[in-house]
Order: structure tokens, then sequence, then C-alpha cells
């Protein structure tokens, strides 16, 4: 069986670190493939879970996986060990790969080099608990887990093939060259990032995400962003909006974006149209979508051809969508199920959770239906998670955690007056360190008294009101994230 032929992907990958630059075509990809898929042949077992940085041996993991017909689990880097052990735990993972040695799983299995440059430890996992995988699932995506505990997308190789085919057709730009900035476990860049450029054709760039220079989540050195963008010169990018606000920044200070930029996709949470606009004076193609794992990543797109900036684009062909009570609702070819959870069917309507409007089959998003905040470097965290970790600290009174479309999380808290700042400081450091980095509480504003129902920033059962909370605390949160002190009332 050949991977490429079955999904019509001619591979071209071009690999770059600090030692060398790679040039891989589709037959040495197909020969590192079937290395890999005699190993798998001999191990017992469904389900294949790999936690890799973006090199090539990720996507020919990602191949292998189909072709021996084993359920693929692509764990992010950025997920914390805890969380890394919760979702093999749930998938049920009888192998695990990894680029770098993970102590907590013992003596690796085996391992195996891939291209002569890239290592990779394999470990064989006793499974306690056998998992039941619906027909057809190729891939389980986690999200990155809005209440700590990461949920299992359950997805058929059709279902992420015919979003690829779909963005192929809308975008039709024939041989793209594409630079991958996120990290390709992240479903987005899988399908829209590597499945969509190669089956139109193009050439796939991939960097270390060190290299790129990112730590955890967090861009710490973007002139070495910007500078893999000068010397790859792609036709085409996918940012989150953090990243966008990035190369504005570096445009404004006289930064020439490559005149090769055609087509920049932002997602990943919703972008401000002052920033879109901003960004294509600076000459940065950007066009806005919106999607979400369940509809294996995209639902809808704008393009040159078809664009309404205050707008998240047009459906994509394959998804048929309807609006009720102001949700958005989706049907076709999107995900099998939830992992450990009962099967969707697919001439059933799903309930998106977005508040959405639409117009001539062009997307208006809202808001969400759930006390649900996305980052703006596109990390779904429940407010409720690192509250509950907070407010466990018998000091801590009240806590109410912000960030929806900022880079990092903040908060406003009520602590007991006997409790001193360097305490309350070190008490919620202890609880950043439970929680991986995209969740932690990096800002923070103490009350002098605390939050009322007579103020009108509690419900009379004493859950925050949040847009209250947040208008009252308006110039706090924007001094947050303008110069990042800590404020003390």
């Amino acid at each position: 069986m050949n991977y490429y032929n079955t999904h019509a992907i001619s591979p071209l990958i071009i690999a770059h670190n600090k030692e060398q630059t790679l040039e891989i075509n589709g037959g040495e990809f197909n020969q590192q493939i079937q290395k890999v898929v005699k190993i798998l042949h001999s191990f017992n077992g469904k389900c294949i879970a790999y936690k890799l940085d973006n090199t090539p041996a990720w996507f020919v993991i990602d191949a292998a996986t189909a072709v021996s017909n084993k359920v693929a689990v692509p764990i992010a880097h950025f997920f914390s060990e805890q969380q890394t052990q919760y979702v093999l735990a749930q998938c049920g993972a009888n192998i695990f790969m990894s680029d770098t040695p993970n102590p907590l799983l013992g003596e690796p299995t085996a391992s195996i080099t891939l291209f002569e440059c890239y290592t990779l430890y394999i470990y064989e996992i006793v499974v306690a608990n056998p998992v039941s995988y619906f027909p057809d699932t190729q891939k389980v995506t986690f999200t990155s887990g809005s209440t700590g505990q990461p949920k299992g997308v359950c997805l058929s190789a059709n279902s992420q093939m015919q979003v690829a085919q779909s963005l192929c057709d809308k975008i039709n730009i024939k041989k793209p060259v594409h630079l991958c900035l996120l990290p390709l476990a992240v479903l987005l860049e899988n399908i829209a990032g590597v499945y969509a450029p190669l089956k139109s054709g193009g050439t796939v760039h991939l960097m270390p995400l060190n290299e790129l220079g990112f730590v955890g989540t967090a861009l710490k050195q973007p002139a070495q962003f910007i500078a893999a963008i000068d010397k790859v010169k792609p036709n085409t990018l996918i940012l989150v909006p953090e990243l966008l606000a990035c190369l504005v920044t570096f445009a404004e200070d006289g930064w020439q974006p490559p005149s090769s930029l055609q087509f920049i996709a932002v997602g990943g949470a919703l972008v401000s149209e002052m920033l879109i606009v901003k960004a294509r004076s600076l000459n940065l193609p950007v066009y806005q979508g919106y999607g979400l794992s369940e509809a294996a990543s995209v639902v809808s797109l704008n393009t040159p051809t078809n664009d309404n900036l205050h707008s998240a684009g047009t459906v994509l062909p394959h998804l048929q969508t309807k609006i009720e009570d102001g949700q958005l609702f989706i049907k076709g070819e999107i995900f099998l199920g939830y992992l450990n959870h009962p099967p969707h069917d697919k001439n059933h309507w799903y309930a998106t959770g977005d508040l959405v409007e639409q117009r001539q089959n062009t997307l208006f998003i809202k808001g969400r239906l759930k006390n649900l905040i996305i980052t703006s470097m596109g990390r779904n965290i429940s407010a409720e998670w690192p509250e509950s970790l907070l407010l466990s600290q018998s000091g801590i009174l009240q806590a109410v955690v912000f960030g929806e479309g900022r880079p990092f999380l903040s908060a406003i808290i009520y602590a007991d007056s006997k409790l001193c700042n360097p305490e309350l400081a070190q008490y919620i450091n202890a609880i950043n360190k439970q929680l991986p980095d995209y969740a932690r509480i990096q800002k923070w504003h103490r009350l002098a008294a605390p939050l009322s129902v007579q103020q009108g920033l509690l419900t009379t059962n004493n859950r925050p009101k949040r847009m209250a909370i947040s208008q009252q605390y308006h110039d706090v949160f924007e001094q947050f994230y303008q110069f990042g002190e800590v404020i003390n009332e």
C-alpha cells in the first residue's frame, strides 16, 4: 500500500535545522515509512501515540500508522507530562514514540533512526483497560483540554482528507511553498499545513520548534521566527492571532515581509478586524478562518476571491450548517465521536457551542456559549480549571480568571488579609507548577474588598459575572497586557 497514492499526495518535504537542510521526496519517504511499518507490525495492539518535534519523522510516523491500519494519537509538545500520561491512559496506547527519552516510562523497548539523523525512542505499554475505537478511526486528536483533561476527537482518514481537498480547491494555489509554524500535532497545521499543500503538489518546510523561537507554547525569540520566514520565503503560512501580532509588530518596525507570501490563514481564536486591516496594509495577505477539531479542523475560510473582512469566511463545500438559537450546528463528513463516549451519527447535527450569525453561507462569529477562554495562541482553557486550583488554597477566597484573545491568563483575586503578597505569590507559583504553561496565571490583581452581589459582580448564588467584572476592571486588564505589572488595590 502506498499511502501517498491512496490520498493523492505527492510529498516533498524540506527540513531545516542548525546543521543541515534535508530535501526528501516521496520515494525516500516511502522507504522510511515501510521501515516503521515493519516495526509497528512486530508489536501487538491497535494504538500508536507519538510526541515529536516538527521534523520529517513526525510525518513518517503519521503515515506509517495509516499504512499499518493503526490508530494514530499525536500528542502536542506543549502538553504537560501529566496531560501526556492522561492521554496515553485514555487512548489505550500500546506504543508510545518520542524523540526524547521519557524516564517515567522506563527504558525504551526499542529505538529507530529515520533519515540517518532522527532517533526515536519506542516504548511498549501494558494496557490495563483496552479501549474500543469506532470503526474507521484513523486518528484521535486531543484538544488542549478546557478542564485539564483533554478530550479525544476520533477522526477517519476520509474526514481529514476531505477537509484538505476542500482547502486545496478553495485556496487554489498550485504547488504552494508552505512553512509550518505551528506544532504538527495541532490538527490545523496537520491538515491545512501538510496534507492540503501536498495535495496541491506543493512543498512543506519544517523546522524544530525551538529553532522557530518557541519555548513551550510561548514565542520567546520572535527574531528567530521572522528569520525562518525570511529564509524559506513561503507562499503560505498558518498563524494564530498572537503570531500574527508578532509579524505586524516587526513589519511596523521596518521588516519587509517576503514578496512570495500569497496567503496567510489565521485561526484558532477570534481575530480582531483591526489587526487584519493593519496586517494587510503592511503587505501581509491575511485571511481569517474558523474551525474545530470535531470538523477535522477547518469549517470556513476567507480567500482573496471570496473575502468578507468582518467574517470568518464561507463554509467549506463538504459541510452543511444551520443556526438554532444563535448556535452553529454542522453536519457532514465530521468526527466519529469522542473517545470512550457514544458515537456521533454523521446524519445528525453537531452543536458547536459557538454563537454565530450566518448570511449567504458566510459565518460571523459572536462568541461562545460557555465560559471557555480561547487565548490568542489558540489554546482552549476552561476558566474553572485554574480557578479551582487557586480556590483550593485556604487563604484565597475569590478568584476569577480571564484571558480571552490574550497571550496569557490573568486573575482577579481576593485573599485573606493575613496572607501577605509574597505568600500569595508563592501560592500562585505553586499552582502554576501544576498547570501546563498555556494555562498558568501570569499576572494577577489583588482586591482590597471581596466581589459582591451588591456590586453586580456576583450572581445570587455567588458565581462571578465575568462580563461585569471584566468591565469593572477594564483598566487593570489593559495595564496587565500593556505593561505586565502585578497590581494590588
